[in-house]
């Protein structure tokens, strides 16, 4: 079972992909929509509050509602980098 430090981890490289994609302003904007997450300037993931699991699937689903196929194919991709997160 992954740590909190992995769903950073994972969560951070997915905003900074997101930042790449979509311009910083729009990630960062998206992802701090998300209740208990707390970024840096960079994407950096400096706490969580609450479920990993559901802050990812917050995260996740700003991505997917935004850019849909771009976001999932990224997501899929940190998945198979982070074995271990599970949750959507």
């Amino acid at each position: 079972m992954p740590d909190d430090q992995e769903y950073k981890k994972m969560l951070t490289d997915l905003i900074q992909k997101q930042m790449v994609v979509l311009g910083p302003n729009i990630a960062l904007d998206k992802a701090r929509k998300v209740p208990g997450l707390k970024l840096a300037d960079d994407g950096t993931v400096l706490d969580m509050d609450g479920n990993p699991p559901m802050v990812l699937k917050g995260v996740a689903n700003e991505y997917m509602n935004l850019s849909g196929q771009i976001a999932q194919m990224t997501l899929n991709s940190l998945l198979e980098k982070y074995p271990t997160v599970k949750g959507l």
